[in-house]
């Protein structure tokens, strides 16, 4: 079964009616959720979601986000110490030249730990990172 991890742009456009990406996030997670795929998050995107959701469109979408969240089959990864130290190298060493979200890192790191080479995201970073993106 693919694995694919989800970035919190698409959780953030499918709850925004106005976002930019909402009909792209909307159609993707349509297929995803043909029980093809093994859909894997992390913590740190779920708080950015929670977060961006809260202050547009507000508090509603980000309800329907979290019971969206309760209800999915979608895996939670959590940034404990050994993965946090390992964010802290990845950011010092790409941010020379890079502006990758600490956020971002983070999802590098697991994506790297359980070998996700495919991320649906809207986010050209995780293109930089040499993942393939949705």
């Amino acid at each position: 079964m693919m694995i694919i991890f989800i970035d919190s742009g698409p959780f953030r456009a499918a709850n925004d009616n106005l976002d930019q990406h909402h009909k792209k996030a909307m159609e993707g997670f349509s297929k995803l959720d043909s029980g093809q795929y093994k859909l894997v998050t992390t913590d740190y995107v779920i708080d950015e979601t929670y977060t961006g959701l809260l202050g547009r469109p507000g508090y509603h979408a980000a309800m329907n986000f979290d019971r969206a969240l309760r209800q999915s089959r979608i895996q939670v990864e959590f940034i404990n110490p050994e993965r946090f130290m390992k964010t802290q190298e990845v950011f010092r060493r790409y941010n020379k030249d890079k502006e990758w979200s600490f956020t971002d890192c983070t999802s590098y790191v697991v994506m790297k730990e359980l070998k996700i080479s495919t991320a649906f995201t809207f986010d050209q970073n995780f293109a930089q990172m040499g993942f393939k993106i949705l």
